[in-house]
C-alpha cells in the first residue's frame, strides 16, 4: 500500500510564494496604502471644513460690525433730525459751549439765552434745543448748575472766599440774589451755603 505523500508546510509555503509573489506583495502593502489614503483625505476634509468655518465666522463678524456702525449712524442722524439741526452746526455749537464753560463765562450776571446764542454764532432756538439734547436740561438750569458747582468748588478750595457774605458769594457766581443762590445750592447739595460754610470751618 502506498503511503500518502503530504507536502510539508515549508514546501507549501515556498510553492505559494514562488507562484504568487506579486499577489503577496499586493496583499501586504494594500492595507497600508489604503490607510494613508484615508488619513490624507480626512486631513484634507478637516482642513477645508475649518477654512469654511473661519470664512463663515468672518462674514458674520463683518455683517455684525456693519450693522452696528449703521445703527450708530442712524441713531446719530435720528437725533440731529429730531432737533432739526444739521450735524455740522451741532458739533460747532457744542465745541463753542465747551470753550464757554472752560472760560467760566457763565459767571456773567447779564448772560441770557439770546446773547449767548449771538456769542456762539447761532440763534436762541438752536441753542436751546442743543442744550436740551446734549445736557438734558433747560438753558436756565444748565446755567445755574454751572454756577452752583463753581461756587461750591471755590468755597471748598479757597479759604478767602469763605469770608464773604452769602450775598457777595451769590453775586460773585452770577446770581442776582442771595435767596435764589441759596435755593439752588440746597437743591444740588442738600444743604444751604451757610450750613456748608460752617461745616468747612468746623
Amino acid at each position: 500500500m502506498e503511503k500518502l505523500s503530504i507536502p510539508s508546510a515549508e514546501s507549501t509555503t515556498f510553492t505559494y510564494v514562488d507562484g504568487h509573489e506579486t499577489s503577496i506583495s499586493e496583499v501586504t502593502f494594500a492595507p497600508k496604502k489604503l490607510y494613508f489614503t484615508i488619513i490624507s483625505e480626512m486631513s484634507l476634509f478637516l482642513y477645508n471644513y475649518h477654512q469654511k468655518r473661519q470664512e463663515r465666522y468672518k462674514q458674520v463678524i463683518d455683517r455684525f460690525q456693519k450693522k452696528t456702525n449703521q445703527n450708530s449712524s442712524e441713531s446719530e442722524q435720528t437725533k440731529t433730525k429730531y432737533i432739526g439741526i444739521s450735524k455740522e452746526i451741532l458739533e460747532a455749537v457744542l465745541l463753542k459751549l465747551h470753550a464757554f464753560e472752560t472760560q467760566k463765562s457763565y459767571l456773567d450776571q447779564d448772560l441770557s439765552l439770546s446773547n449767548l446764542a449771538k456769542q456762539l454764532g447761532t440763534n436762541s432756538s438752536y441753542l436751546s434745543k442743543i442744550i436740551n439734547q446734549s445736557k438734558g436740561k433747560s438753558f436756565k438750569n444748565y446755567l445755574n448748575d454751572l454756577r452752583i458747582v463753581h461756587a461750591h468748588a471755590q468755597l471748598k478750595d479757597n479759604p478767602q472766599k469763605r469770608k464773604f457774605t452769602i450775598e457777595a458769594i451769590a453775586f460773585d457766581n452770577g446770581f442776582r440774589s442771595a435767596e435764589s443762590f441759596s435755593k439752588k445750592f440746597k437743591e444740588r447739595y442738600e444743604m444751604y451755603p451757610s450750613v456748608y460754610l460752617k461745616s468747612l470751618s468746623a
